[in-house]
């Protein structure tokens, strides 16, 4: 799952890219959202998301990864904050997000990311 790892890396730092020109905290925050996505599905060794839904994918990643304490609760939170920021896609329904918001994601993806790698150094 390297690919989607490599995934997960290149939105991040689309999304750094986009927060550094001011281009708007909407495309930053989906590009955020895409890298901790990818993290998922190189988890649960996703080629195609098929029938499934990003909700689905969350879902399992608490049972499977949080409630055991593979990872902190803290990531699962802002996960689905960004989710449900995101979930009307960047539609102008979409509410702008927040500078705060945008840190705190970016923070957590970047420590999203690098524990996701670490966990497939260790396989």
């Amino acid at each position: 799952m390297k690919e989607r790892l490599v995934q997960a890396r290149e939105s991040m730092e689309e999304a750094k890219l986009l927060h550094k020109e001011k281009v708007g905290n909407k495309l930053v925050l989906a590009k955020l959202y895409h890298a901790m996505i990818y993290c998922l599905f190189a988890l649960f060794r996703i080629k195609e998301i098929g029938h499934l839904t990003h909700a689905d994918i969350i879902e399992r990643f608490e049972k499977e990864y949080v409630m055991p304490g593979f990872f902190d609760a803290s990531i699962l939170k802002v996960l689905r904050h960004v989710y449900d920021l995101t979930h009307e896609c960047d539609c102008e329904h979409m509410p702008v997000p927040a500078d705060d918001d945008i840190r705190l994601t970016m923070q957590t993806a970047e420590e999203f990311i690098t524990q996701t790698e670490n966990c497939f150094k260790k396989m």
